[in-house]
């Protein structure tokens, strides 16, 4: 990447002044959905104002992706600590740098250089966000609304303050480094009087205390992980129940990250690589669809024995599946509101039903192969386009052809969890029958709609315009 200040540009070209007027009428301006009172960000005026908020350039390369964006980042953190701020105005001081040249479907990976970078800003007592016309990032007071789009790609860096326990809070390395700033603001009492109780609240919820542990406990947080088990009866089987339960969390986190890794190689049209990772969420879901056979394996009788004690406790209220059904495509800002106001949970839930899917990105690598035309209107293209493209693949293609092997692998994708669906219904009819679900749902009538739902639906449908007695290939 290079790097020139936009001080030395003879004329500002377009997107240096909107970025400009961003600054001005966005982020130093009250809005109403922000979810508090105050600007958007209360320190980008005074920054201004006392010329401690720099605005750069760096030009991006397609070619290094999203590491070229960490080295952009990397470079930019070492070019804020060695400058020579106003004095006195350290704490509001600010580095905007405007990545030129970024083609609107590369956006994501500026939110997944971020998120590699994160730690190790905060290491050094910064933050640093990233900002872009679809910038997922919820705002901290109101997780429906995506308070950090910008008209044009760029990435802030600034010192931590001391309200980023909104940011810092989930991570204990992160908050470690939050603690070591600012916990005797916490600590002493006058001072914690002060302090907004979202705050205190978070704190308290970040304190750990640490002790010794081996290399392997440490490694995969066995300790941690083994005392998350908290049936509420002495029921044999609610164990069996229990630590079902949460190994599918686990299996529903372990497909989601690969779908994600899925989406950023589409991003940058390597749609091999996204296949790669499509198998090992196909693959896991598979073991998921097993959990069901342990589950089977609870009667009725047994199932009843601690049924009460669920309460109103219910999968409808998974999180992780939420953000993974989002992340394939299946949005529903309905079901995003079951999760919102829930600690920790509701920026993630809301950074997924914002962000492209995975099978966004898909039918974007399809426009850019040429396969699928026209103006997408809303980010949306029409179904019938969409199942014409696919038909294409299948028609022209083979399996030497890489969006022909994609496209199988985005189907093994949507069977395995069509096939982890009908098998969820199976089990709800075999133990509870027509009973109501647990979580206000209709129980089987619920599960049976969702059974029906199939992910990536012009892929399927394409099967039925093949031509019969056609080559396969």
């Amino acid at each position: 990447m290079t790097n020139d200040s936009d001080e030395n540009e003879t004329a500002e070209d377009l997107p240096i002044r909107e970025i400009k007027n961003w600054l001005t009428n966005f982020l130093s301006a009250p809005h109403e959905n922000l979810g508090r009172e105050g600007e958007v960000c209360p320190f980008v005026a005074p920054a201004m104002r006392s010329n401690s908020l720099h605005l750069e350039t760096v030009t991006y390369v397609a070619d290094r992706g999203w590491v070229g964006l960490v080295e952009a980042m990397h470079s930019q953190m070492h070019s804020y600590a060695g400058r020579n701020w106003p004095e006195g105005k350290e704490s509001i001081s600010a580095l905007i740098t405007y990545v030129r040249d970024m083609p609107d479907h590369h956006w994501p990976l500026l939110d997944e250089a971020q998120r590699r970078v994160k730690a190790e800003a905060v290491r050094r007592g910064l933050m640093i966000g990233q900002f872009h016309p679809r910038c997922p990032e919820p705002s901290a007071w109101n997780a429906s609304f995506p308070v950090s789009r910008a008209p044009h790609p760029l990435f802030a860096i600034r010192r931590m303050a001391l309200h980023d326990i909104l940011f810092l809070h989930e991570s204990p390395e992160s908050f470690s480094e939050y603690d070591s700033r600012f916990g005797n603001r916490y600590s002493d009492s006058r001072s914690r009087a002060h302090l907004p109780q979202r705050f205190v609240d978070l704190y308290g919820s970040a304190t750990r205390s640490d002790a010794p542990k081996t290399a392997y406990i440490e490694y995969q947080s066995i300790d941690t992980l083994l005392s998350l088990q908290r049936p509420h009866t002495g029921q044999p089987a609610e164990m069996t129940f229990y630590l079902a339960g949460q190994a599918k969390e686990l299996l529903f986190k372990l497909v989601h990250e690969e779908v994600a890794a899925a989406r950023l190689s589409l991003v940058t049209d390597r749609a091999d690589e996204a296949a790669w990772n499509l198998r090992r969420a196909a693959i896991a879901l598979d073991v998921l669809a097993k959990t069901w056979d342990i589950l089977a394996a609870i009667s009725p009788a047994e199932f009843n024995s601690f049924r009460e004690q669920l309460g109103s406790a219910s999968g409808i209220d998974s999180y992780m599946y939420r953000i993974l059904e989002f992340s394939l495509g299946r949005k529903s800002e309905a079901l995003a509101r079951r999760h919102a106001d829930v600690a920790g949970v509701t920026e993630g839930v809301y950074r997924a039903l914002h962000q492209s899917s995975l099978y966004d990105e898909a039918l974007g690598l399809l426009h850019r192969r040429g396969l699928l035309t026209g103006d997408p209107g809303e980010g949306h293209w029409a179904a019938d386009a969409r199942m014409r493209a696919w038909a294409h693949v299948y028609r022209e293609s083979g399996p030497s052809n890489e969006l022909f092997r994609f496209a199988e692998t985005l189907m093994d994708l949507a069977q395995a969890f069509s096939r982890w669906r009908s098998l969820h219904l199976l089990l709800v009819e075999r133990i509870i029958g027509n009973k109501p679900g647990t979580g206000g749902t209709t129980g089987v009538d619920w599960l049976r709609r969702s059974a029906a739902h199939r992910f990536f639906p012009e892929l399927w449908e394409a099967r039925s315009v093949l031509s019969p007695g056609a080559p396969p290939w």
